[in-house]
């Protein structure tokens, strides 16, 4: 694959690490401030970075994202992690899409949103990556450090205390 001019990589995937920072942090100043930071950080290490695919580098841009706003929250000396950060990962439009059914109700759409929220933050953040982000278990298990079966199971799992919780 050939490697985009690093100013298609920032206009292709600008979106996709401003709401991936913005769900993990509450102040848009910090939101604005760890994409800058990604993108510096990505240009100084693009001439070295090798990728075989769009997912590759989406999964590394992502997880230079997921860096930053972990040192973030160091810095700030907030013992919480992300892990247990209580933050709601998911809005209307992630519901209705991750449920991928023709969800009408207001009432509906607010039960599932409740449901979504008594998940783990890890779990949320899996399923998000997966069905909103479109991202192959591979890939999210690159940007998770962790492995893909781990991500599969933790996704699986996650998925079926949701469908139990609706039913």
């Amino acid at each position: 694959m050939l490697k985009p001019p690093f100013e298609d990589v920032v206009k292709n995937y600008i979106k996709l690490v401003y709401f991936f920072a913005k769900k993990s942090l509450y102040q848009q100043d910090d939101v604005d401030d760890i994409v800058q930071e990604t993108f510096l950080k990505a240009m100084s290490n693009y001439k070295q970075f090798t990728f075989r695919s769009d997912g590759e580098l989406k999964s590394w841009l992502l997880t230079i994202c997921r860096h930053l706003i972990t040192d973030q929250i160091r810095s700030k000396k907030n013992t919480i992690s992300i892990e247990q950060n209580n933050i709601e990962l998911f809005d209307h439009n992630d519901v209705e899409d991750m449920l991928d059914a023709e969800i009408t109700q207001e009432k509906d759409i607010e039960m599932v949103k409740k449901e979504l929220l008594n998940l783990k933050a890890a779990e949320q953040e899996i399923i998000r990556l997966r069905i909103v982000e479109e991202m192959e278990f591979k890939e999210i298990a690159i940007t998770l450090a962790s492995k893909e079966a781990a991500v599969k199971m933790r996704f699986y799992r996650a998925l079926i205390k949701l469908k139990e919780a609706l039913l």
